[in-house]
């Protein structure tokens, strides 16, 4: 238990690369370091495309299965952070190609609830808070898709432009371009509503 304590401790120094390595090696904690790493970043990816926990969930496992089954495919010389994103984009885009429909009924809905008040009495700056933020939640899935997802890899993951490029084999030029478009057309679609 100490030895595996110690193990899982040196693997925090290791880079992506290196723990994808050391899992092809045979060491299955690698792979658990790499799923701790990306845990939380994916998930939240993931949910920006599809607004529903327990979908967003099923994605997030088939995203993960991928890496897992393509994992000895994989390049080490290049960025396992711009893969991995790489992946849940696309099996978010999948999902959604084949439920878009239901989907947008289903926050269509959430939408419309979420501005009924439940007859609970809260104060108006909470009201505020909770209309401005689902109407900023709504005017980034408002957004083209090639602009809400550098929107969502620079505003919610962090990342550089140089990772958003690599990860949508673009240009940083091409990356910064599309953050300035997503930011403009959501700054106008939240003073058309009010909100700014």
């Amino acid at each position: 238990m100490v030895y595996s304590y110690r193990q899982t401790q040196d693997f925090k120094r290791f880079t992506d690369e290196e723990l994808v390595e050391s899992y092809r090696d045979g060491n299955e904690q690698a792979f658990t370091e790499l799923y701790v790493r990306y845990e939380r970043k994916l998930k939240r990816l993931i949910y920006y495309y599809i607004p529903d926990a327990e979908e967003a969930s099923d994605v997030f496992h088939d995203a993960i299965m991928r890496v897992f089954r393509h994992l000895g495919s994989f390049d080490t010389g290049k960025s396992f952070s711009s893969w991995i994103y790489q992946i849940a984009i696309n099996c978010s885009k999948n999902y959604l190609g084949k439920t878009a429909r239901d989907i947008r009924m289903i926050e269509e809905e959430r939408f419309r609830l979420s501005r009924v008040d439940g007859g609970k009495e809260s104060p108006e700056e909470i009201y505020i808070s909770e209309s401005d933020m689902a109407e900023f939640n709504r005017s980034v899935s408002l957004l083209k898709e090639k602009f809400r997802t550098v929107f969502l890899l620079r505003y919610d993951q962090k990342l550089k432009y140089s990772d958003i490029a690599k990860i949508l084999r673009c240009s940083e030029r091409t990356a910064k371009w599309r953050m300035e478009k997503a930011i403009k057309a959501i700054a106008r679609h939240l003073s058309e509503k009010g909100v700014i």
